[in-house]
């Protein structure tokens, strides 16, 4: 298969959509497929280029060249599908293409560029001009659907995780003992610092763990727009010092050395919610098969696609993200009882096994090859 990846974000940029489009573009040629990616951006990542140093990638700065630079791409290297990791950028490109090279493209759909949206009804015209749109999870594909969008062109893959991105669990040993956290039960949390992710709500939870273990610390990794509010919170509630704000860890290096938080928790917290400002949610959450790959239990919230990623009471809990003590409950529940965080955590191992981004790259495949054949 000769497959033309387009990706409106990429390494070394940070973020969920990034994670899987460099995933997906180097399991894919791995697996003997001509790969090429097409991104937007302009700094190189020598990282992941050398680790996919199969795919051909060519990144775009600008995006009024995007078209011209597929016009060519289709020409010269003629590719048998396109496939969209975001519909942000690439879509009326790929339409034209298709229009006019009869090469069929696909779009994955995370969620929130489609709820949020206040062009949803030109958006889903747009996307079913596609040949297949692939949702991140079921819950996201049941939503298109309600919608509008047309059911049997949306199919559902789930985000996957990579055991090779984190290193052993002595390295999260010595992180602790680096931090001088050796002796604390820690509570961990990844992603970008916005409302819809329910770090406040963790936040707001801990005075309340503290009468039973006084002893916690909180990591934070990430950074966005709501940094300086979720710092002036725990300032509030008079547990600043018991919170770490890492800021953003670059790609690939999370889960390895100084920077093997999630070897280095107990728990790994995303208490999402739905944003009531624009609808966000969160569609499925790789954060928690990072953490699950690690052997730590998990709590976030019922909300979105969360419930594919985490099987409530089997390797974490689910909670209401608007209610600080169902957040204690379940904290204070998993560190109250070592076998319950022990199974747990071999069952998120289990989970992390099954979603690996080399069993996710086959369902891939197979869809593809589907459309192609069509």
């Amino acid at each position: 298969m000769r497959l033309l990846l387009c990706a409106a974000v990429y390494p070394p940029s940070v973020g969920g959509v990034q994670t899987l489009s460099a995933r997906l573009a180097g399991e894919l040629s791995e697996m003997g497929h001509e790969v090429d990616v097409v991104a937007r951006g302009r700094k190189e990542d020598p990282e992941i280029d050398e680790a996919n140093k199969l795919v051909n990638i060519l990144r775009i700065n600008m995006k009024l060249f995007i078209f011209p630079v597929l016009f060519c791409f289709v020409l010269f290297k003629r590719p048998q599908i396109l496939l969209l990791t975001h519909r942000a950028d690439f879509l009326r490109s790929a339409i034209l293409i298709k229009k006019l090279f009869k090469i069929p493209f696909v779009v994955i759909i995370h969620g929130n560029e489609i709820y949020s949206s206040n062009r949803k009804i030109k958006l889903r015209e747009s996307l079913n001009r596609s040949s297949a749109l692939i949702a991140v999870s079921e819950y996201t594909k049941n939503r298109l659907v309600s919608l509008g969008f047309s059911d049997s062109k949306i199919f559902s893959i789930s985000n996957g995780v990579s055991f090779s991105n984190f290193g052993p669990d002595s390295e999260g040993k010595i992180l602790r003992e680096n931090l001088g956290l050796s002796e604390k039960k820690v509570l961990l949390s990844v992603g970008r610092l916005q409302p819809v992710k329910g770090f406040d709500s963790v936040i707001r939870s801990m005075p309340l763990i503290i009468e039973k273990y006084p002893n916690i610390f909180y990591i934070l990794v990430g950074d966005g727009p709501e940094m300086e509010n979720l710092k002036n919170l725990a300032k509030k509630l008079n547990v600043y010092e018991k919170v770490l704000f890492v800021g953003e860890v670059p790609y690939g290096k999370l889960g390895r050395g100084d920077f093997a938080f999630y070897q280095a928790c107990d728990i790994f917290l995303m208490p999402s919610r739905i944003d009531k400002n624009d609808g966000a949610v969160e569609a499925f959450g790789i954060a928690y098969l990072e953490a699950g790959a690690c052997g730590k239990p998990v709590i976030g919230g019922f909300t979105g696609g969360i419930s594919e990623a985490i099987l409530d009471g089997e390797n974490g809990f689910l909670v209401n993200p608007e209610k600080p003590n169902e957040i204690v409950s379940a904290v204070l529940e998993i560190f109250d009882s070592p076998s319950l965080s022990d199974s747990m955590g071999k069952r998120g191992r289990e989970l992390a096994t099954e979603n690996n981004w080399s069993n996710v790259a086959k369902s891939y495949e197979n869809l593809l090859h589907q459309i192609i054949r069509k």
